[in-house]
């Protein structure tokens, strides 16, 4: 059985995990709360909707947001801490 960990917590551990996002090929902005730039990002694809491979670009994170293009249609969540 795997451990519930309550997204509240999360934020109290220096970590975001953002809800499922659909990608529209340009610029997302997605606010993290950290209250500093994240020293790590991850992006996961979670459904291409079918499609060819999704591509994902980083832009350049701030001390408020993730800054990621995601390949139009493609659902994606981000980790960031």
């Amino acid at each position: 059985m795997s451990p519930v960990i309550n997204p509240a917590t999360l934020g109290t551990l220096g970590i975001f995990v953002s809800t499922e996002l659909t990608g529209d090929a340009a610029e997302e902005t997605i606010a993290h709360g950290l209250a500093r730039v994240p020293t790590v990002v991850f992006t996961t694809i979670t459904d291409n909707n079918g499609g060819a491979d999704a591509v994902v670009t980083e832009g350049t994170h701030t001390a408020t947001n993730v800054i990621v293009t995601v390949s139009t249609g493609a659902k994606y969540k981000v980790l960031a801490m």
